[in-house]
């Protein structure tokens, strides 16, 4: 048996299948307007039809009445069909009907609608049909489930949408908010966003704002850059590995920034008979989590902690970064250890790693450390920390270098902070760092430990005159330059980088076991969305900071001068770093200033382009 399809006029009479939005009709054939077709639905509505979407023809004509139609779907409904077998090959539908040795238009149609109403069973490519084996069938089933799943959710979406305020349930609240930070990362994800246009053009960023995945403080550019703000992973409450009980814990103590949260480093100093022993300590994060908790998927995700004027977007929840892996004061902490002993000349003698626990006697802050700097008990710390920045043979940071402007909103207010780099205690800590981690590469480098370098590329002019430099992970070391070392990484911050996490893993695996959380290969795979994510989260407090710099002119100093220093200009706008912050605005002014130094008075912002509006002074 072959089909033969009507044409024209010939066509009028004939029983078709056809497909109109979406769902198969059965329709009787009332007319030919070439090229399309009349067709009469059992409802009697005329549709138009051409014949490409007509995929079945009856073999004989009948009567031009509605009733035709319903006597038609009848005798469909009550054939009885044989067990249908189709080739691994595939076969079109009359192929299967010859198979089955179907010969009238009942049997033929009952077989079509059979074949299209079982989907899972039976999947067409093109005209043909292929029987589905039982993985395919449960594939195919599962697909289903999933899509009615996104279809309920889709709904939910569009009810939060236009109901912002209203109960949401935690889960939803927790998949919807993961949606619309991919999507404000330019993530393509097709349904939310129409959903969210035909809600009347909701903003993502806000929606997530009114979901509750903000800081206490509203930052715009925060929302519109998708980054994770809230925690939503329920996951993060999992069970941890418990560190052994604490074993003649050395005594130890913190020095950070006063309003310092999370303490992730300490210090000790032994004097002994013929030296001291200088201990530098770091919360060991890997005797709490190993790769498969999902703390370390939530610090993989958001890789490092994100610093804005509007408040700390932390890289772990603060239950776990500011009290669990925290040094606090009164506590006993486990932690991945540099020892280093020195003669009483202050020459090293020999140096080691090792996992242990420290008791935390005191949280100093920097101020603190800086009035006390005279005392004798802090003068070893600071020699050992004068030595190691000589022996780096880099120079000393300029006079206009010293002071760096910290924007920091309290409340409504809107502050700077002077933080001194200058300070005795800020730099003995910074070099008491910078020796942790070059001492830590040589140790990866010396036992051949996969680790994550931080190495420098330099760019240079015709001259040979350093310009610009870039830094970049690599799982082989390379010179930095910054540092004055032949190989460097991260590791005095896990609490705070991802990267830091990664490689006191390596360690503490390597001094417990002589083994490796990660291969060399697994490394370099961490490498690419890392260095994305640190990206993204620059220009985000790049942003942020230009936002609330903007924020600080408006509420303090519209309509006073102001100093700014030319950094280059930018489709007729100024790219201006305002003195003394040494922070970075846009300015549209009425001429361009013919000196790098120069003087303004701001009038108005234009928040749609983020710029200061402003007149020169001559």
């Amino acid at each position: 048996m072959k089909q033969q399809i009507p044409a024209g006029q010939e066509a009028i009479g004939h029983i078709v299948a056809f497909y109109d939005r979406g769902s198969l009709h059965l329709g009787l054939v009332s007319a030919f307007e070439a090229p399309n077709y009349r067709v009469l639905l059992p409802d009697e509505h005329i549709v138009i039809v051409n014949a490409s979407r007509i995929i079945l023809w009856s073999m004989d004509s009948y009567d031009l009445h509605i009733a035709t139609l319903a006597d038609f779907t009848m005798h469909v409904n009550a054939q009885g069909l044989p067990e249908i077998m189709i080739d691994a090959e595939g076969l079109n539908l009359i192929d299967i009907a010859n198979n089955m040795h179907l010969g009238d238009d009942y049997q033929i149609f009952a077989l079509l609608m059979h074949l299209k109403a079982n989907p899972q069973r039976y999947l067409q490519k093109h005209d043909l049909y292929f029987q589905r084996s039982p993985e395919s069938e449960a594939g195919y089933l599962q697909e289903i489930e999933k899509q009615e799943a996104r279809r309920l959710y889709l709904e939910d979406v569009l009810e939060v949408a236009k109901h912002p305020n209203s109960c949401v349930e935690p889960v939803f609240r927790a998949t919807l908010l993961h949606d619309l930070r991919l999507l404000l990362q330019n993530e393509r994800i097709d349904d939310l966003a129409k959903i969210l246009k035909n809600a009347g053009n909701i903003n993502p960023a806000s929606l997530r704002e009114a979901l509750g995945d903000t800081l206490a403080l509203s930052d715009p550019p925060l929302l519109d850059s998708g980054l994770p703000i809230a925690f939503l992973n329920v996951e993060l409450n999992d069970s941890l590995l418990r560190p052994k009980p604490a074993v003649n814990p050395v005594t130890a103590f913190c020095i950070d920034d006063e309003d310092s949260r999370d303490f992730d480093d300490a210090i000790s100093l032994e004097g002994m008979t013929d030296g001291y022993l200088l201990g530098i300590h770091v919360s060991n994060l890997a005797d709490y989590i190993d790769r498969n908790h999902a703390l370390f998927a939530e610090a993989k995700a958001r890789v490092s902690s994100l610093y804005l004027p509007s408040g700390l977007v932390a890289m772990l929840p603060p239950k776990y970064s500011e009290r669990l892996f925290s040094l606090r004061a009164g506590e006993d902490k486990p932690v991945l250890s540099l020892f280093a002993r020195f003669d009483l000349n202050f020459n090293m003698l020999e140096s080691h790693f090792k996992t242990g626990y420290i008791r935390v006697s005191h949280n100093y802050c920097y101020r603190e450390v800086d009035k006390a700097r005279h005392d004798e008990a802090w003068q070893p710390l600071f020699r050992i920390a004068n030595d190691f920045f000589a022996q780096r043979g880099i120079a000393e940071k300029n006079d206009d270098q010293r002071y760096a402007y910290k924007l920091t909103a309290e409340g409504k207010d809107l502050r700077f902070k002077q933080i001194d780099l200058y300070s005795p205690a800020r730099k003995m800590i910074e070099e008491l760092m910078i020796f942790y981690n070059r001492q830590l590469a040589d140790f990866a480098l010396n036992h051949q430990i996969p680790v994550l370098f931080r190495n420098i590329k330099q760019f240079f002019d015709e001259e040979k005159q350093w310009q610009n430099s870039t830094a970049y992970l690599d799982t082989s070391a390379g010179h930095h330059p910054g540092i004055g070392a032949e190989a460097y990484l991260h590791c005095s911050s896990p609490i705070r980088r991802f990267v830091d996490l990664l490689n006191q893993m390596q360690v503490v695996e390597y001094l417990r076991r002589g083994s490796y959380a990660f291969s060399d290969r697994e490394l370099e795979l961490y490498i690419p969305p890392i260095e994305k994510r640190l990206l993204l989260l620059r220009e985000t407090a790049q942003r942020s900071e230009r936002y609330w710099m903007l924020r600080f002119i408006e509420q303090k100093m519209l309509h006073s001068p102001l100093e700014g220093k030319l950094k280059g200009v930018i489709n007729g706008k100024c790219r201006v770093e305002l003195q003394p912050w040494r922070k970075q605005i846009l300015l549209a002014l009425d001429a361009i200033p013919q000196e790098d130094v120069f003087n303004f008075v701001a009038y108005d912002i234009d928040w749609d382009k983020m710029l200061l509006k402003a007149d020169l002074i001559c």
